[in-house]
């Protein structure tokens, strides 16, 4: 099982790296929380040739250019997994689900050899997650309203 961007090919990172700035840059508006959650992302290049891939992915955010996204072949299910684990986060990384970044993730998912129905399934539960999230912050900030001396981190 992949767990980390690392665990993947230089040609996978790369093509992920470019799916993910496709789908961040689909509505035209690069936002805070989109550029943390690509900063996360990114750190694993540390390489030359990811070097080479993060001045390619800033230079796209920076001219707003929606990149080409070709078919990739991938070393195994897993790999596949992640990819498609870390397209359908990309979605939901300003905090909404915009139908422009939703057909990017569509896009990028077939050019993976992943059906519709499949991308449809993941980014149900991407949704999904990202809702119960959303509960649990609202719950957690009423309880702390309440009982302030409570701390529910530790």
């Amino acid at each position: 099982m992949v767990r980390f961007m690392r665990e993947l090919l230089p040609e996978e990172r790369k093509w992920l790296a470019r799916a993910v700035v496709g789908i961040i840059l689909a509505d035209g508006v690069v936002e805070k929380d989109q550029v943390v959650f690509m900063k996360k992302l990114f750190k694993v290049f540390d390489s030359q040739e990811s070097r080479e891939t993060l001045e390619e992915v800033v230079g796209l955010l920076k001219e707003k250019k929606i990149p080409k996204i070709g078919e990739l072949k991938v070393s195994g299910v897993e790999h596949q997994i992640y990819i498609l684990d870390i397209l359908s986060a990309a979605v939901f990384a300003n905090g909404k689900k915009l139908r422009q970044e939703t057909d990017v993730y569509f896009e990028a998912g077939k050019k993976l050899g992943i059906g519709p129905g499949t991308l449809s399934y993941r980014i149900s539960l991407e949704a999904e997650k990202f809702r119960v999230e959303r509960k649990l912050r609202l719950i957690e900030e009423d309880i702390r309203e309440k009982f302030g001396f409570l701390d529910l981190k530790s």
